[in-house]
């Protein structure tokens, strides 16, 4: 088992005697929600009638929050952000009162105000790096391609920021988050390499003390669309029923279609868009999102995992039969910091089953080694 680490920053400063009060501490990491911490402390009133960390200007609104995890030697900063909430509790005894503290990350500055702007003539992606760049973020922007034509149609903001940037991340089949002062737009990390084996049901091995999973038939098979081109008056139709994202198991959903049933197009209507290659943009990220037809989630016993478990990365997680072991997308990830220990409470997606043959089922990612359980 692997050594358990913990640091918390509150104020820009770490407080020592702060852990001597710690009831519980969790971190949410989710692939569409702002990056979320509560931490809850004891307050014990003193002889004087005053109170440890109430009345402490590091322990007020806005004052920013940092947290960092750590398994033997692996650390990694989970978080990030700001004190959106405080939440004293007094209970009925004085053991019993408690002091909660909610942060948000960076993206909370960028939703708290409505903006209605025109963005002609641009890129979804210039436009998410000249967003990032007015908050002093840095950035990590993936080109779309399509420029928007001002002659046809022209891109409106009505929302806030966050919420503007996450909608054009959506029609663009990406993701759109801040992780530290990093801001990212881009398609999912679906390449990258696996973090370490998760082991369920794989006695001595296990690292995963419950994991349930879900096989959905009813996701679409294919999106199509119509529409009539503004400028040619030329009728234009578009179908997509192929991924263009890779594929993390050996047979994708549509496989699974009985002889004679054939793959029902969802049609989207009510949308518009500046042109074909718009169309075949949106349609193909809404096929893209619909292949995620097998999702699960689980628990981890991280100093026996001994890895801090992060979400937007792909894991393997193998001992749950040929079917369903294999490589799977994390799409969230809470930490959870308490008296009985650090477990990480996770969810997953994937777009096939079955493995593809090139996965690494052993415990460090470093090689295949048949015979191992799956």
């Amino acid at each position: 088992m692997e050594q358990e680490k913990l640091r918390i920053e509150i104020g820009g400063t770490e407080l020592p005697g702060l852990y001597d009060d710690l009831v519980s501490l969790e971190v949410e990491l989710d692939d569409e929600l702002a990056g979320m911490c509560r931490i809850t402390l004891a307050v014990l009133q003193r002889d004087d009638g005053t109170w440890p960390y109430l009345d402490d200007e590091r322990f007020q609104l806005w004052q920013r929050v940092a947290v960092t995890a750590g398994l033997g030697d692996d650390d990694e900063k989970l978080f990030s952000g700001f004190v959106t909430h405080v939440r004293p509790e007094f209970a009925g005894t004085p053991d019993q009162c408690q002091l909660e503290l909610w942060a948000m990350d960076a993206s909370v500055l960028m939703d708290r105000r409505v903006v209605l702007k025109d963005w002609p003539n641009r890129k979804d992606s210039d436009i998410a790096a000249e967003i990032f760049g007015t908050y002093g973020l840095s950035s990590q922007v993936t080109d779309t391609g399509i420029i928007h034509s001002g002659e046809v149609s022209t891109i409106i903001q009505r929302e806030t920021d966050i919420r503007f940037l996450k909608r054009l991340a959506r029609r663009n089949g990406y993701e759109c988050y801040i992780r530290g002062n990093t801001a990212h737009f881009g398609p999912p990390g679906l390449s990258g390499r696996p973090q370490p084996v998760l082991n369920v049901q794989c006695g001595e091995e296990t690292t995963v003390t419950h994991f349930t999973i879900e096989a959905n038939a009813l996701v679409p098979s294919s999106i199509a669309m119509s529409q009539i081109d503004h400028l040619t008056k030329e009728v234009l139709d578009t179908t997509v029923d192929r991924a263009a994202q890779k594929a993390l198991g050996g047979k994708a959903a549509t496989v699974y279609l009985p002889a004679g049933m054939r793959k029902e197009p969802t049609h989207l209507n009510q949308t518009i868009t500046t042109g074909r290659s718009e169309m075949e943009a949106l349609c193909q990220s809404l096929h893209d999102n619909g292949e995620w037809f097998v999702t699960g989630e689980g628990e981890v016993a991280a100093n026996q995992y001994g890895t801090i478990l992060m979400p937007r990365k792909t894991v393997t997680i193998k001992g749950i039969g040929e079917n369903f072991s294999g490589v799977y997308y994390i799409t969230r990830v809470t930490h959870v910091f308490e008296a009985g220990g650090y477990t990480q409470v996770f969810t997953v997606q994937r777009n096939a089953l079955m493995p593809t043959g090139s996965e690494t089922f052993s415990a460090d990612g470093g090689g295949l080694l048949p015979g191992l359980p799956i």
